[in-house]
């Protein structure tokens, strides 16, 4: 029955993959196993179940030189449920994900569902499905999704069917977005046979197991492709078979009245009002009846039955903008329709440098840019182009090191050069990076690091002779201002340079009105930093807090403060170490970050000196990710001793203000700016330790009150990207 393209050479992989397929050979390599291979977690095997004879599918899975994919190829059709099982049948793996042939995996999905499947499965007879966020990707645009998380004790089959109210969409999910436990599928399997909702039938069926519970990752992690012009199974509109499988599940109970109503409004009635069958409602309005449904359910019915599909297409659209719902992912397409229109077509993002935020940055970007149409280009050293490619394997990457074989990604040696040579070698870089950005087609430029690079990019765009693509620059740091301790001849001389710059139509932009303002020349550009929502839900923060106050050995009833940094020197942990020792015993300091300007030993002879030993914890050393919130969860205030050369944006503030955590700030730049716009907490002056002392005796946690969604949705991906795009079609030059 089966005949493998190639062996798994992984002797016992973490996951498999089922992936069905049938005559569809192009969009099985570009998208399902592009981005199956792709994925972070690596130890995984590719079940493709080729549905009956297909010569051009077999022959294209030929071509893949990869051990990790088996082809499993059926003599005859079985139908899409079957042929899942069959694949799980197969599988070696005790966990397994589901990828429909049409869809993609963003790259962190299979990690990220593992963790928490292993996570859920710690608790007793628990059987986890682990479901995730995705887009819903149309000719139209893309929408995010869920629109919600189901409520305590809400039924499966409500929650993906039925609307609460009249103006809230369905959450239904799909087969792409599933991982769960092969024991499981085995126990529950596919429908045989069954010619659509086979995603939906298995999961209802499967929730009915008392012990059976999903969960969701709560980052994007799949593109659902939908209403696409070709045939597929989601988009057959046989009205009566739906019909069919629905009244069977409200009859075994699989689902509830109040879902089958739901059901009938939002799929059977407008596929029988697409095929133009109008006495479809005759036949459909006993069975709504039958539901019991609630006033604004009829009339749903009778607006779905009677508005043509493109007309109630376009009422909802009105409504989504209305309402602002649908726009806050980073594959949201449309939200830029009236202002990206065709002009933005190809992007080369440009970083010299690596580690810390220069992937993150570009890799949020990359994501909105690919998302919105766009196609990306990105170009850098290995570190930085593999991190964006892996995280968006829609973009394409162009390694460029800054200095060859010794550059910032490879050594320090780059750092000991003298500034006239530290330039030739910024210039010679700057030069080739546009060079590469006109040959591929770059209608936009953009350099994501001008900080120190300014003069090089001034000479490497004086000497381009031909026309050049659109170029913009992000300048994070204002370090050249007064009053950042910079030079007078040193502002003066970034402010010429940078009028310089805009003479030749360079946009800056900068993570600050209020630094924009401060310089005063060029054409700058205020745009916000993106900041993710938090990861972790709410009904699992006491737990996190209470896991990670134990591991960094704190006491319960202790008021933490944490320094998020390490000991970088304009980061001021050592101010905040001498303020501790002002304050009473039941605060306590957490410093958690890498060892900067000094050593894990002399943050602890400074905390021995001043007596407070007992009630410093630190984390000294990179922090994974994935492990960055909980210390913030563990915390009852965020604490900025900032340094007044600080000069840039903070990443510990824009977690802090996300989670709604409390921030004590330094009165500088940046920090006094976001922390008095959203009302996150109080300053106090600059590396003074006794006013840092004063401002955490005197706050006032009461009467906290942050503007935390404000802050979310000013901050997120995708308002970021607006103010990016319209930089980019801003200017003089456009």
């Amino acid at each position: 029955m089966s005949s493998p393209v190639k062996t798994a050479s992984v002797s016992a992989p973490l996951v498999s993959v089922i992936t069905p397929t049938r005559g569809r050979p192009e969009l099985l390599l570009s998208r399902a196993l592009r981005s199956a291979l792709a994925q972070t977690l690596d130890t995984i095997e590719i079940i493709v179940v080729v549905d009956g004879p297909d010569p051009a599918t077999e022959a294209a899975l030929a071509t893949i030189q990869d051990p990790r994919v088996r082809l499993i190829a059926l003599p005859h059709p079985v139908g899409g449920s079957e042929a899942r099982n069959v694949g799980v049948r197969a599988a070696r793996s005790e966990w397994i994900a589901l990828l429909d042939d049409d869809d993609e995996w963003l790259p962190h999905k299979l990690e990220a569902q593992l963790a928490l499947a292993q996570a859920t499965v710690q608790d007793p007879g628990v059987r986890p499905i682990v479901a995730c966020h995705w887009i819903t990707r149309t000719p139209r645009g893309d929408t995010p999704q869920p629109p919600r998380l189901p409520d305590p004790g809400e039924p499966l089959s409500e929650y993906m069917l039925a609307r609460r109210s009249p103006l809230e969409k369905t959450c239904g999910l799909v087969s792409t977005l599933l991982f769960t436990s092969r024991e499981l599928l085995l126990d529950v399997p596919f429908t045989p046979g069954l010619p659509k909702h086979q995603d939906w039938d298995w999961l209802l069926r499967a929730a009915m197991l008392p012990e059976v519970q999903v969960v969701f990752v709560p980052e994007i992690s799949a593109i659902w492709y939908y209403e696409e012009p070709r045939p597929s199974v989601s988009t057959t509109l046989d009205w009566r078979a739906s019909l069919r499988w629905a009244r069977r599940m409200w009859a075994h109970g699989t689902m509830t009245r109040r879902a089958f109503a739901g059901f009938l409004n939002s799929h059977i009635v407008p596929a029988a009002q697409h095929v133009g069958d109008r006495r479809a409602a005759l036949t459909l309005l006993p069975s709504l009846l039958a539901a019991r449904p609630r006033p604004f359910e009829l009339g749903l019915f009778v607006a779905n039955s009677a508005l043509p599909t493109d007309a109630r297409r376009q009422a909802r659209a009105r409504l989504d903008r209305v309402l602002g719902r649908g726009q806050s992912v980073s594959a949201a397409r449309p939200a830029l329709a009236a202002v990206q229109g065709p002009q933005i077509k190809t992007v080369a993002l440009i970083d010299p440098l690596s580690g810390g935020h220069h992937g993150s940055y570009a890799v949020t970007l990359a994501q909105e840019l690919t998302g919105r149409g766009s196609r990306v280009h990105v170009i850098g050293p290995v570190p930085f182009v593999e991190e964006v490619c892996r995280a968006v394997p829609q973009a394409t990457g162009h390694v460029l090191p800054l200095f060859p074989g010794s550059g910032p990604d490879r050594g320090p040696a780059y750092y000991r050069l003298g500034r006239l040579a530290r330039d030739r070698v910024n210039l010679r870089f700057l030069r080739a990076a546009l060079r590469m950005a006109g040959g591929v087609g770059a209608d936009t430029a953009h350099l994501l690091w001008l900080d120190s690079f300014v003069l090089s990019l001034l000479a490497a765009r004086l000497g381009q002779m031909n026309r050049p693509p659109r170029l913009r620059a992000t300048l994070h740091w204002a370090y050249f201002l007064q009053e950042f301790q910079g030079g007078g001849v040193s502002q003066q001389v970034h402010r010429l340079l940078l009028r310089a710059l805009g003479a030749l139509g360079v946009r800056v932009m900068m993570h600050s009105r209020a630094l924009t303002r401060g310089i005063q020349a060029g054409l700058l550009d205020a745009l916000p930093y993106p900041t993710a929502l938090p990861q972790t839900p709410a009904e699992g923060r006491g737990y996190v807090r209470q896991m990670v106050r134990q591991q960094m050995e704190v006491p319960p009833e202790a008021t933490v403060l944490l320094a998020f940094g390490g000991t970088r020197h304009d980061k001021g942990s050592d101010l905040a170490l001498e303020a501790l020792a002002l304050l009473p015993s039941h605060v306590h300091l957490l410093v958690v970050g890498p060892t900067r300007a000094f050593d894990a030993d002399a943050l602890r002879e400074s905390g021995q000196r001043l007596g407070v030993m007992d009630r410093l914890h630190l984390r000294l050393e990179h922090v994974p990710d994935e492990d960055v919130e909980g210390f913030f969860l563990a915390s009852d205030a965020c604490l900025l001793p900032y340094r007044r050369n600080f000069a840039g944006q903070s990443g510990p503030l824009l977690i802090a203000a996300s989670l709604g955590l409390p921030v004590l700030a330094a009165d500088v730049g940046v920090l006094a700016e976001t922390v008095e716009a959203y009302g996150l907490g109080d300053l106090f002056a600059p590396e003074d330790p006794a006013a840092l002392a004063r401002c955490v005796l005197e706050f006032d946690a009461a009467a906290f009150d942050p503007h935390t969604t404000r802050f979310q949705q000013d901050h997120a991906p995708r308002a970021f990207a607006d103010a990016v795009l319209r930089s980019y079609l801003g200017g003089a030059e456009d």
